[in-house]
């Protein structure tokens, strides 16, 4: 294992401390923000001017070569090296997601933090300062960071072992790794769990850790896809049961509502639907009355 992925784990696991500052933090705040040496729009405004001195033909073509898009100001994908590319967006690339630098003003430890994910997961980068939806009050990085924080938190967590918990905090940095910016994105639980697939490649893990990483990541809307009765109980049941599968899914989609307003008002509008397919998921997978 590499000094970056072991002192990734190593971060990891010290956020889980009842005094760690991650869990101090308040990413409720409106003062908080997590600030790119590089920020997004900057790396955007240097690709629009790039992209302007191209003919239009061949303007997405050149970017889609680094697996990304921008159109009208809005960065969709995470850009990759391609050094037999257009070599001003390859460097433009480089600065952006492999030389940037993260600072959090009045908490320079979260900032250690969050950088030490960004070393082993570039990925992450892309998501700071990405608008949702607007029922969503945060951006990407700071609702996954408040999932995590929630999940971690809950006094369920300490129900799982160390793998479960590394599964779980992982899943949760990767599990809107693709939404798409400003828009409703219901592909990016499949779109997100294949990406992380990639990504794991790089990492020294188990395999059957990294499988159940990308389960979890697929999974995520689980909640949703039971209240609309897209996907039947037994046929959730049936895919999450084992080990504390669905309890790693039940803590994230918790933390997944909370995470979305300010006012928990998401969470308190599905609380109800959330304990309901807690308790009848539970005990199919308990009766083994789930689907073949």
């Amino acid at each position: 294992m590499d000094e970056i992925q072991k002192h990734f784990l190593e971060k990891m696991k010290e956020l889980e401390e009842p005094d760690s500052c991650f869990l101090a933090a308040d990413f409720t705040s409106d003062k908080f923000c997590i600030e790119l040496s590089y920020p997004r729009k900057t790396f955007i405004n240097d690709i629009n001017k790039i992209l302007n001195n191209l003919p239009s033909e061949d303007r997405n073509n050149v970017t889609t070569a680094f697996n990304f898009v921008v159109e009208n100001d809005i960065l969709n994908g995470c850009p990759e090296l391609n050094d037999s590319a257009n070599k001003d967006i390859n460097e433009c690339v480089k600065n952006f997601i492999f030389n940037n630098k993260i600072s959090i003003k009045e908490n320079s430890g979260l900032a250690d933090c969050i950088e030490c994910i960004t070393k082993a997961l570039p990925e992450f980068i892309p998501l700071i300062g990405k608008v949702q939806h607007h029922t969503h009050d945060y951006t990407v990085d700071i609702h996954t960071l408040k999932v995590l924080q929630g999940a971690v938190s809950d006094p369920r967590f300490n129900l799982l072992n160390n793998n479960d918990k590394k599964v779980l905090k992982i899943a949760i940095l990767l599990h809107d790794l693709t939404k798409k910016e400003c828009e409703i994105d219901k592909t990016h639980p499949q779109c997100s769990a294949n990406a992380a697939q990639e990504i794991l490649k790089r990492f020294d893990m188990e395999q059957s850790i990294k499988d159940r990483i990308v389960l979890i990541i697929r999974q995520h809307d689980w909640l949703e896809r039971y209240n609309k009765g897209l996907t039947p109980a037994a046929e959730l049941a049936s895919v999450l049961k084992d080990g504390n599968n669905f309890l790693m899914e039940c803590i994230l989609a918790k933390a997944d509502l909370i995470a979305v307003q300010k006012s928990e008002f998401f969470y308190e509008k599905f609380k109800d639907v959330l304990l309901k397919g807690e308790k009848e998921i539970s005990l199919l997978i308990n009766k083994g009355f789930y689907a073949a």
